[in-house]
């Protein structure tokens, strides 16, 4: 086990290594350049991204209807997934 003085002289190391070298930070990459290559990425398949925005608020309207309209299948997948949830986590 390295003791305290052996730990100080390492920590004072590793100090004097970082003071001595430059403090450039590489910028990060753009939020609106992640948007357009995620666009240009929709594009390649032939999606254009007003047309994923439909489709999430079609899914999330289907969604949100379920429980009115199918109240008992709803029922059972919610019993489902709590039952293959508790069976997941009893480790």
């Amino acid at each position: 086990m390295a003791t305290k003085a052996e730990l100080e002289a390492e920590l004072a190391a590793l100090r004097a290594q970082l003071a001595d070298k430059p403090a450039t930070a590489e910028p990060g990459p753009e939020v609106d350049d992640d948007r357009s290559s995620f666009d240009r990425m929709l594009a390649d398949h032939g999606i254009d991204s007003s047309e994923l925005d439909a489709l999430w608020a079609q899914f999330s309207k289907e969604l949100g209807d379920f429980p009115v309209q199918k109240p008992l299948l709803t029922t059972i997948a919610a019993f489902g997934l709590g039952f293959a949830l508790g069976r997941v986590t009893k480790f």
